[in-house]
């Protein structure tokens, strides 16, 4: 992992903003047509080494601006980006099987953990393509195999989620995924029925498995009985993986709105509210990517429907584009505003390449007005709530213009670090602006000093476990910067 160097001079003379110290920042990162990475399939070992320093370039981007989540799209529609034992790998990652050796989830993964990113597996659930490709009938390895439980729906192929057989197979996906890999989080998407379902091809299953429910709840019951599945699948394998899910945006019509017409409950039989209120997800992420008054009240109606559960709202950054909307940037940011005001768990952003490019000065109004420091992650104090142990003797050597932090792990199993670094004392772990770094893999941190300053900086360490828990604090280290004699 390179050093990471920063100017303390600089830092320290930053206004303490008000952010909060835990926070939900992340991207989703789409894999689909390639249109966040990788830029071409690989077909030569060469491709392999562009599509790694494409997505190094990405992710430091992203860490430079304080974000801390990637949901990576990892199923696709049908197929996957990993060596899979089940489905194919996306042709949008590989051409040439003759490089099957290389794992770009692995890599990615791995990627992300050393600029203290999250990694989550993003999850196409239901939908399986076109119907044709290139003009021909769609005859993909996973249609094949799975005849009974695919279903022809407005020209596209969609598993059916009234077969409990359905629910079998997606669950061996997610067995593979959560097993197989270090994943920090798994997040479904396209969990619900197709828009504008009213005619869905589900009346023989209906018949045979409705026992006497209206077929809106009926399909409400399949979609919610493959969460609780999946949900409980996760936690039994790996208790700290964090499960969530994208979903409408807004969740029911509220009483008095005229212009809300498409909901999760109501047009695809999606109910989130009932996965939180029973414990079936650590957050929901509404895709908000509407503006105005179908932006704000609806921001307050899933916070109130929360249940101790994290919500966050989903931001249309495409929606900056001309021919999605042309929205001013001003939009976004108040939407991020709207979003701390309320209390949410923080904001994803759709897509990532609308950030990295940072189309109408987007990325770095979000940096500059919102995530000048890095935040923690929100803790899931109700898989874990024990405190990880504390790090210790920190200690502060210069090395001509370097400044190396340092201090021994906190005991027990696998933890980050955060630095906190104040000019008075006590320092107050509770100021975001103290926080320095989060989510350090190592024991060590190395950032620049200016020696033209006389001043005094106190440092202190703390460990987090994989539930996002925080120990107390190390003792603290101080270290006083400028020219003259010591």
């Amino acid at each position: 992992m390179r050093k990471i160097i920063l100017c303390l001079a600089f830092l320290m003379g930053l206004t303490a903003y008000a952010q909060p110290k835990q926070e939900i920042r992340a991207v989703w990162l789409t894999t689909n047509h390639a249109l966040d990475w990788p830029e071409k399939p690989v077909m030569s070992s060469s491709d392999i080494t562009k599509q790694q320093e494409d997505l190094c370039r990405i992710l430091d981007g992203l860490r430079d601006a304080n974000f801390n989540v990637v949901l990576l799209q990892t199923r696709i529609r049908g197929n996957v980006i990993y060596p899979s034992e089940i489905e194919p790998r996306s042709n949008f990652i590989f051409r040439n099987e003759s490089y099957s050796g290389y794992d770009p989830l692995e890599f990615a993964i791995h990627a992300c953990h050393e600029r203290g990113l999250e990694c989550h597996a993003w999850f196409v659930t239901y939908p399986l393509g076109m119907e044709k490709v290139n003009g021909k009938p769609n005859n993909s390895p996973v249609v094949r195999k799975n005849k009974d439980l695919v279903r022809k729906f407005q020209g596209e192929l969609y598993l059916d989620p009234g077969d409990p057989q359905t629910q079998t197979y997606l669950l061996s996906l997610v067995r593979e995924i959560v097993s197989k890999y270090d994943i920090d989080g798994f997040h479904f998407d396209y969990i619900r029925y197709p828009d504008r379902c009213a005619k869905f091809p589900d009346q023989d299953n209906y018949k045979k498995y409705g026992y006497k429910q209206n077929i809106e709840n009926w399909r409400r019951d399949n979609i919610n009985r493959f969460v609780y599945a999946a949900y409980d699948t996760v936690k039994a394998i790996k208790p700290w993986v964090q499960v969530s899910s994208s979903v409408l945006g807004m969740y029911r019509k509220i009483p008095g709105h005229t212009q809300a017409h498409w909901t999760a409950y109501s047009s695809v039989f999606q109910d989130p509210v009932d996965w939180l209120k029973k414990g079936k997800h650590d957050f929901i992420v509404p895709m908000m990517y509407y503006s105005d008054d179908l932006f704000f009240p609806f921001v307050d109606e899933w916070k109130s429907n929360s249940y101790g559960r994290y919500v966050v709202p989903g931001l249309g950054l495409y929606r900056l584009d001309r021919h999605e909307g042309g929205w001013n940037v001003s939009v976004v940011l108040d939407q991020v505003r709207y979003s701390r005001e309320a209390g949410t768990g923080g904001n994803a952003y759709y897509r990532t390449q609308h950030l990295v490019e940072n189309r109408k000065d987007v990325l770095d109004s979000i940096k500059t007005g919102f995530y000048q420091h890095p935040a923690q992650l929100p803790p899931i104090t109700w898989m874990h709530a024990t405190l990880p142990g504390t790090p210790e003797k920190p200690d502060a050597v210069q090395f001509g213009d370097l400044l190396k932090i340092s201090w021994n792990a906190a005991d027990g199993a696998e933890k980050l670090y955060s630095l906190y670094c104040s000019e008075s004392y006590p320092v107050d772990t509770e100021n975001p602006g103290n926080l320095l770094a989060a989510r350090l893999n190592k024991t060590e941190y190395t950032l620049s000093v200016d020696r033209s300053r006389e001043k005094g900086y106190y440092f202190l360490v703390t460990a987090s476990d994989r539930y996002h828990n925080e120990s107390e604090s190390s003792q603290v280290v101080f270290f006083y910067m400028g020219s003259l004699e010591k």
